[in-house]
């Protein structure tokens, strides 16, 4: 629970405060006017769809301790036109008139010239009050799985909080940090990006003292430009650490190994194909192509000394977000029987890589949550690599600019290349996709494009058999789970492995 006075608010964010007492505490904070608690400050946030000034009349009548507004008009206007005992209180001239009786005169207004930036800084304040070892996870795929993987480490024996869910961005960063209190040990949280200047300000609040960049491969190119522009957004992660700091560099991305070049403090590197702090010794085993298994054994070699580790993933490009994983909690002073641990203790996540066995024994592989040209080409290889007929069921891979096209087109080479038996698409981008496959040699026979998901799945179920295994894929946008879960309805019982 957070513990502060408006007086604290205002030391962090700046601003003028308009009404209430700079003594009164504040016990959290909420950016959601429908589950705000009492005693909480709302930040009334702006964007294109919403606009949180609306609701304040809202949170004062939820027992809100106050509220963060955005300056648009020089001052608050103050009236007595309401009722005995009552004031009002009009912020813009086009908001509604906030109505209070004497009864709570210290419910807080302060206001701000940004509500989000307001928010931001009252995070890195609270931050700065916990100083406990951080570490910020990003990358263009995979880090979501990383920072799962990072905090089943170091929770084996030490209180965390980590990201929950999607909330990385410059909401949701500052949400997670709030719930730091004097019980944690260490923080992991993972920041996602899609415009430039994002990642500056995320660092500078979270103010990590360990970083990782999983990989830079072209996503978001829509807003970013290109890889370059990725590599140059994402970097800033590093840019914006203090010196202290341990930056973790995956020394087979060439992306990342050019920008190593330039980081002053301490790295930290890991790879699965050469000599490096943490690298790849051995796959033991694999159970991709084992009906009803889907993990890897190997053997790493951690500063010279040599870790076994079993995961309960699909897919080799897993053994990257685990080396990371360990190279990230070094500097925490992680032991091998932590490392061991806690990367087999670490769970696929619902639409990531997740095995998904049917009862009519067809093997589905949701890793629906999103995609990009990186993620698509590592779970075709995962696909590939399974005995039995290999199905490829694709969607669109979003926010990719003038990048699109050929970005399809090449995923539809590497079906074919990949040995994929079979493809099927839907989303504005079918086109590329098939005409990818079709140049690189696929037969047009094995392809099926879509123009809704009940008309995909219906002609799936008409070519499916037992032993075959479907990989369901798209950008978020497309909500292929929409796919996984009609399969499921149509094929009665199913169990998930684990």
């Amino acid at each position: 629970m957070i513990r502060l006075t408006i007086k604290d608010v205002l030391n962090a964010v700046g601003g003028r405060l308009i009404q209430g007492d700079k003594n009164a505490c504040i016990n959290g904070v909420s950016t959601d006017s429908r589950n705000i608690s009492n005693g909480e400050l709302f930040f009334a946030l702006k964007g294109p769809r919403f606009d949180g000034h609306s609701f304040v009349n809202d949170v004062l009548k939820k027992g809100a301790a106050g509220v963060i507004v955005q300056r648009e008009e020089p001052a608050a206007k103050e009236s007595e036109k309401g009722g005995k005992g009552e004031r009002e209180i009009k912020i813009f001239s086009d908001s509604p008139i906030l109505r209070f009786s004497d009864s709570n005169p210290q419910f807080g207004i302060v206001q701000v010239e940004d509500t989000l930036s307001a928010l931001g800084n009252l995070a890195r304040y609270w931050r700065e009050m916990h100083p406990v070892p951080l570490i910020a996870v990003s990358g263009s795929c995979g880090k979501t799985t990383t920072k799962e993987m990072i905090a089943a480490i170091l929770k084996t024996s030490r209180s965390i909080i980590k990201t929950q869910g999607n909330l990385n961005n410059l909401i949701g960063l500052p949400l997670t940090i709030f719930r730091l209190n004097n019980i944690h040990k260490a923080a992991v949280l993972e920041l996602g990006i899609s415009e430039k200047g994002e990642m500056k300000k995320l660092a500078q609040i979270c103010k990590p003292d360990v970083a990782v960049l999983t990989n830079i491969s072209e996503a978001h190119t829509a807003t970013l430009g290109n890889v370059e522009g990725v590599a140059s957004a994402k970097g800033e992660l590093f840019q914006n650490m203090d010196t202290h700091g341990a930056a973790i560099i995956n020394i087979d991305d060439p992306q990342l190994r050019n920008m190593a070049e330039n980081i002053k403090m301490k790295k930290i590197t890991f790879s699965l194909q050469s000599k490096a702090d943490v690298m790849l010794k051995e796959v033991k085993s694999t159970g991709q192509g084992v009906r009803n298994s889907g993990g890897i054994a190997a053997a790493f070699l951690v500063m010279g000394k040599e870790i076994p580790v079993r995961l309960k993933y699909a897919g080799m490009h897993n053994l990257y977000n685990a080396a990371s994983a360990i190279a990230a909690t070094i500097p925490l002073g992680a032991t091998k029987e932590e490392i061991i641990d806690g990367l087999y203790s670490t769970e696929p996540m619902h639409g990531r890589m997740e095995i998904v066995i049917l009862e009519n024994g067809i093997t589905v592989i949701d890793d629906t949550y999103n995609a990009n040209p990186l993620s698509m080409e590592a779970s075709l290889k995962t696909l590939a690599d399974m005995k039995g007929r290999k199905i490829a069921v694709l969607g669109d891979m979003l926010e990719l600019g003038s990048i699109a096209i050929a970005s399809h087109k090449n995923i539809g080479r590497l079906v074919h290349e990949m040995g994929i038996d079979m493809l099927f698409t839907i989303g504005d981008f079918s086109n590329n996709f098939m005409s990818g496959a079709i140049d690189a040699g696929m037969a047009a026979d094995t392809i099926h494009k879509a123009t809704d998901k009940s008309g995909l799945v219906e002609i799936l179920n008409s070519i499916i058999k037992q032993g075959d295994n479907i990989l369901v894929k798209g950008s978020r946008g497309m909500k292929m789970e929409e796919v996984v879960e009609k399969l499921q309805d149509t094929s009665c019982k199913l169990q998930v492995k684990k």
